[in-house]
């Protein structure tokens, strides 16, 4: 590799910052391989699920708050209509997917989703619970409906009638249809009544939010918000949740099982020093494992140690890397 990069340094220059995103690109992802990983992009490293496209695996789901889980549980067998709670960066977004995958493949539920609320219209959110249910064999008659497309009528008032008479045929077989809606801080303030008239047909709403977005629900839809049974704050984690996620990440990363042991990289003061700086919230522990890990490469690298010498430790964060060696 650091004959590669001489041979670079020698070359004319594509340019200062391409220079050296090629050259850090390739020192992470020989750190990752030296790691036993296979990895073709960065966004393939540890730690990296938010920085991709892709939805987070299953594998790394931390199952830290029991409570939530179980409550959650208890009101879906219940038929009742969902509110989660709790502010950014805390699991929602991964909670989330969980939902959409269980229920997904459960044969009880037919699931809606709605992706890019801000721009959700009532006939897309009609559409969207059309869609499902067509998905799971409950189509409709386009002869019924004065204009159709794609199977969805046109006229929003038609989309309406033609989701009360499926969730009517999905009532009839025992199924739940399930709308399942993320950020409805942001959810425009029309849409707020069409969920709620989607609610009185029969869906099941499944809500997930902020504490300003129940707020706003209560101020603009009280008697949607009066409906909802709602589950506000997820756990943080704690230092033993964090040494699971590591692990967890790792442990897909080299295309293994999770096998609950304490991960290899990461000293025990280093998981204490991540629990402290980001008081536990998921979404920062994932942020700080991130850079840990790339300056845990800069290490490796510039040192010429053995990959299994390389340990994380708190102090590492204060240390500044150059480029040279």
């Amino acid at each position: 590799m650091r004959a590669d990069e001489q041979q670079r340094s020698e070359s004319p220059s594509e340019g200062v910052l391409l220079d050296q995103l090629e050259e850090v690109r390739e020192r992470l992802l020989s750190f990752g391989r030296e790691l036993g990983g296979d990895p073709e992009e960065v966004t393939d490293l540890p730690f990296t699920e938010e920085a991709g496209l892709s939805r987070m695996p299953e594998p790394l789901y931390v199952r830290h708050d029991t409570e939530m889980l179980n409550q959650v549980t208890a009101w879906l067998l219940g038929d009742q209509h969902i509110g989660l709670v709790s502010p950014y960066g805390t699991g929602k977004t991964a909670f989330r997917e969980i939902v959409r995958r269980d229920l997904g493949k459960h044969d009880e539920y037919v699931l809606a989703t709605l992706d890019n609320p801000r721009e959700i219209t009532p006939r897309k959110l009609y559409a969207a619970l059309l869609d499902a249910a067509a998905g799971d064999g409950y189509g409709i008659d386009p002869d019924e409906y004065e204009q159709v497309r794609e199977g969805v009528p046109w006229i929003t008032e038609e989309a309406k009638d033609a989701v009360r008479a499926v969730v009517t045929e999905i009532r009839a077989d025992g199924k739940t249809l399930l709308l399942l809606v993320d950020e409805i801080e942001v959810l425009p303030e029309e849409l707020l009544s069409t969920l709620q008239v989607a609610g009185d047909m029969g869906v099941r709403l499944f809500l997930m939010g902020t504490p300003e977005g129940k707020r706003r629900v209560a101020e603009l839809r009280g008697t949607l918000d009066s409906r909802l049974r709602y589950y506000e704050g997820i756990d943080p984690f704690e230092p033993s949740d964090i040494a699971e996620y590591i692990g967890r990440s790792l442990a897909y990363f080299r295309g293994e099982e999770y096998d609950g042991s304490f991960p290899d990289l990461f000293t025990r003061e280093a998981i204490r020093d991540i629990h402290e700086v980001t008081e536990g919230n998921p979404r920062e522990v994932r942020i700080e494992c991130r850079e840990l890990f790339i300056r845990a490469a800069f290490v490796w690298y510039r040192t010429g140690q053995d990959v299994d010498r390389i340990q994380i430790t708190p102090e590492l964060r204060e240390r500044r890397f150059g480029m040279e060696y």
